[in-house]
């Protein structure tokens, strides 16, 4: 399976065309290229230095906690310094032929490129595929064309208890999905749900009950009727604004209508009382 994605076949592709114009005569080259391999410590493991079209004579084995790092410079055939507009490492396993590219980063600091390979990069791309791979330097610039200059093999080792992975696409129907609803709660008896119906309304019994044994009537509201109504109109509606909020409004939307009702309530009520008070006078 090829590993080299989309992305990195478009560059590849125009490194090849820059390649075409100038395998006979290359005008990007590589210089001062190192390949090494480092203890997660700092300590050096290996260390070899190239220059084209040299490659390694040994085969350094790559570990998860020994990663690979490969520094080199771009030049001219002038020895000019060369901004390249592809920088890649390519990978590709002796055996299985997969490939795998890692850009190279470009280092401001000493205008040169580096590639490593990291534990993250490791795990995803050689972990389930061991062995040894050819390491190439695939770079390209628009105006100077292209190189490929072949570095030599390296060994990726896995851990211990890594099974190699099995790529295969199996095509066929998929199996049939079968969707299940969600299954409607279990809702005591009817009867249950209207007796605790019917103790929402004993408070208001209550109330009214307790308006007849005090004795309070509604005879005098005709001393100001207007303002007594308006005044009972508001009071009924807070009323509404209870059971509303019980049935199901949303806590703050009643907040908001009972401080609307608040200031008429206390207006007509107070109004209704100043007149009684004044006619009974």
């Amino acid at each position: 399976m090829k590993l080299l994605d989309s992305k990195w076949a478009l560059v590849g592709l125009c490194a090849v065309v820059g390649l075409l114009g100038t395998t006979a005569n290359a005008s990007v080259v590589a210089k001062n290229v190192v390949v090494k391999v480092m203890e997660r410590t700092g300590d050096k493991l290996f260390e070899k230095a190239l220059e084209y079209p040299a490659t390694l004579d040994t085969v350094p084995k790559i570990k998860a906690t020994t990663p690979l790092i490969i520094t080199f410079d771009s030049q001219t055939v002038n020895d000019t310094s060369l901004v390249l507009d592809q920088a890649l490492v390519s990978f590709q396993h002796v055996d299985t032929k997969n490939e795998v590219a890692l850009p190279a980063r470009a280092v401001k600091s000493t205008e040169s490129y580096k590639m490593d390979v990291s534990r993250k990069n490791f795990r995803l791309h050689f972990s389930s595929a061991p062995g040894v791979y050819n390491v190439a330097l695939v770079l390209g610039s628009f105006k100077q064309g292209g190189l490929f200059y072949d570095l030599g093999n390296v060994e990726m080792v896995a851990p211990k208890g890594t099974k190699e992975k099995k790529h295969e696409v199996a095509y066929g129907p998929k199996p049939e999905i079968h969707h299940r609803f969600a299954e409607p709660q279990k809702m005591p008896n009817i009867l249950v749900s209207l007796f605790f119906t019917g103790l929402v309304v004993v408070p208001f019994i209550g109330l009214l009950g307790g308006w007849a044994y005090l004795g309070v009537n509604a005879d005098k509201l005709q001393m100001e009727p207007v303002g007594s109504v308006v005044f009972m109109g508001l009071i009924a509606a807070y009323i509404t604004l209870a059971i509303s909020y019980w049935i199901g409004v949303k806590l703050f939307p009643t907040l908001t209508y009972a401080l609307v009702l608040a200031l008429p309530t206390y207006l007509t009520g107070q109004y209704a009382l100043s007149k009684r008070i004044e006619k009974r006078i």
